[in-house]
């Protein structure tokens, strides 16, 4: 409701018209990343096409406007409100102005600012440009960072009118009309008349001077006057209608594309589509393969190995091709089961494409090698292990396996498959009661976890929230710690209650029980609340998993003797579709997640 009200206050249609806009028609990810000082080391965002949309602290109340600009820039993620609560990683290289990259070869990046803005950096001085008030603006920049001269663009909007004393900038008048433009807005649920935004708090002092760049916008390259603040990029084109010559750039959509480059663009893409996968040993009749089905009671082979691959999860990416298949294989150790990720081709295709690759992964808790004897320690970090059940945060950059390294199969939080996640290696339920623990699955917004364990003597479902806490180095984050904090046990009853799977919108639970005698399909809200049991067959029924629209569920049955893939309806638990139809066994169906 919070971010609702700042977005209603300037771009609801009640108040807009036909002006631009200034934070994007509608927020398309939602989120909890990573910040030392927010509850549990986690701050709700929300990203729009123009801007990030921030609640550090919940209880303030107080929405923040994220310092986008800045960070790309100078390539420092902040992480935290002090300064050695950051991580370095790279400036951008996406487009100030104008399309993505791939249309737009052209344009200068924010890279090409880095030598010319104003950011903190403890290792040189402040940048900082002379006044000039009064000059109109003709320095041009390139994509190699060049300044040059274009007096044909010296037009009289141009012309500088204030100097930011602050960071040493200059903003020209057409930039400063807008920062101060006013006009119709909400206010306390009522249309008004005054300033559109607050400039501070949405755009943020100057970082750059403003400078003329050439870039492709739509199909036209043209020339656009740009100017980074801290928070907002400014861009200024001639050629568009007048409502639309000064405009808020998208620093929201480019800062996603900097730091989620695996995501893909929601903006522009329709939401990620998975196909159903499931396990079969029809082609080899001793191992697991993953196939993928085609509702047509048949299913095409994907991985081929001598022995088992199962899927349990996927990397979901707006763009097709960015998407990632994570499973547990015992491909290169027939002993044991490994976590392995495939490519988007490897997945979709299957492992004999061209261009397919699979890669295994694998990481140790620190705390686990410092208890280790010395004599032990080569042993420990390099003798193969069962680790399997790997899933894939919703963002991509964390992963959640369960390992046996230690003897007992804990749930392990691990850095993810995606490029830039930062490290990680935790073992979650080091300090819980000797258990089993298996499937693991996340909540949407990264914020909780949960997972299936047999602590109290059967299998029960346990949902946590995960706190985050920062490690410094040399005056940056190098690395995060976790722990498990406010852990429940929803389900709570003598039976056995196992293969939990959290809807895409994360509001229920599907899970798999032998509460009435045999295993049968249930769904619970995600609290733990309104229990339904979907099927009643003496069979076995197991392993469910939820259609991207979360309307539908995939499950493994026996109920024709051997086990085959179902699809039912959530809503009352009508089977509509035998997905498979063969004399093998077909297990552990994956779809959404």
């Amino acid at each position: 409701p919070r971010f609702a009200a700042i977005w209603t206050r300037t771009d609801s249609e009640a108040v807009r018209g036909g002006r631009t806009w200034y934070w994007g028609p509608e927020p398309w990810f939602d989120y909890a990343e990573f910040y030392a000082d927010s509850p549990n080391g986690l701050r709700t965002v929300q990203y729009f096409d123009k801007a990030r949309m921030e609640i550090n602290r919940p209880a303030d109340g107080i929405v923040t406007n994220g310092l986008l600009v800045v960070e790309m820039v100078s390539g420092r993620i902040q992480l935290g409100d002090l300064p050695g609560y950051a991580r370095q990683y790279h400036c951008s290289d996406v487009p100030v102005a104008g399309n993505p990259r791939r249309a737009n070869p052209a344009a200068p990046g924010y890279c090409q600012f880095t030598d010319r803005a104003t950011f903190p950096d403890p290792y040189r001085p402040a940048y900082r440009d002379p006044e000039r008030l009064k000059q109109r603006v003709s320095t041009t920049i390139d994509i190699n960072g060049i300044l040059g001269e274009r007096p044909d663009l010296a037009r009289p909007e141009t012309t500088i009118v204030q100097y930011s004393t602050v960071t040493g900038h200059n903003i020209p008048r057409i930039f400063w009309d807008f920062m101060n433009q006013r006009g119709r807005v909400i206010e306390n649920g009522r249309v008004t008349t005054g300033p559109i935004v607050d400039w501070l708090f949405a755009i943020g002092y100057p970082i750059t001077d403003p400078y003329w760049v050439r870039a492709v916008v739509g199909d036209t390259e043209r020339d656009v006057l740009v100017q980074l603040f801290e928070r907002r990029v400014l861009t200024y084109t001639p050629d568009n209608p007048p409502d639309y010559q000064v405009e808020m750039g998208n620093a929201g959509q480019h800062y996603f594309q900097w730091r989620y480059p695996h995501l893909g663009m929601p903006w522009a893409a329709p939401d990620p589509v998975t196909p159903l996968l499931y396990a079969s040993n029809i082609n080899t009749g001793s191992h697991w393969e993953v196939y993928r089905a085609y509702f047509n009671g048949s299913g095409e082979r994907l991985t081929f190995n001598n022995a088992e691959t199962v899927a349990y999860s996927w990397l979901r990416s707006w763009d097709p091709a960015q998407q990632m298949l994570a499973v547990d294989s015992r491909r290169d150790q027939p002993a044991y089961r490994q976590v392995y990720v495939l490519n988007s081709i490897a997945a979709n295709i299957g492992e004999t494409a061209p261009g397919a690759s699979a890669t295994r992964i694998s990481a140790i808790d620190v705390r686990d090698q410092l208890e280790q004897p010395p004599d032990t320690l080569t042993e420990f970090l390099t003798k193969p292990v069962n680790e399997f059940n790997p899933m894939v945060s919703p963002d991509g950059t964390q992963l959640l396996v369960i390992s046996e390294r230690t003897g007992r199969p804990d749930l392990n939080l691990w850095s993810g498959p995606a490029p830039g996640s930062m490290p990680i290696a935790v073992r979650l339920t080091r300090d819980l009661p000797a258990c089993r623990s298996e499937t693991p699955a996340w909540s949407p917004d990264g914020r909780m976890v949960y997972w299936v364990s047999d602590c109290d003597g059967n299998f029960e479902i346990y949902r946590a929230e995960l706190r985050y806490q920062p490690i410094i180095r040399r005056q940056v984050v190098a690395q995060l710690f976790a722990e498990l904090t406010n852990i429940r046990n929803l389900t709570n009853n003598p039976a056995n209650d196992r293969f939990a799977r959290v809807s895409p919108d994360g509001k229920q639970i599907a899970f798999a029980s032998d509460r009435d005698g045999n295993w049968e399909i249930y769904v619970m809200n995600a609290d733990g609340s309104n229990v339904r049991r979907l099927t009643n067959h003496p069979a076995t029924d197991d392993a469910p998993t939820w259609s991207p629209d979360g309307r539908q569920l995939a499950f493994a049955s026996d109920r024709d003797g051997d086990f085959e893939i179902y699809i039912l309806n959530v809503s009352d638990g009508t089977i509509t579709q035998q997905v498979t139809q063969n004399i093998a066994q077909d297990r552990w169906p994956l779809w959404a997640q």
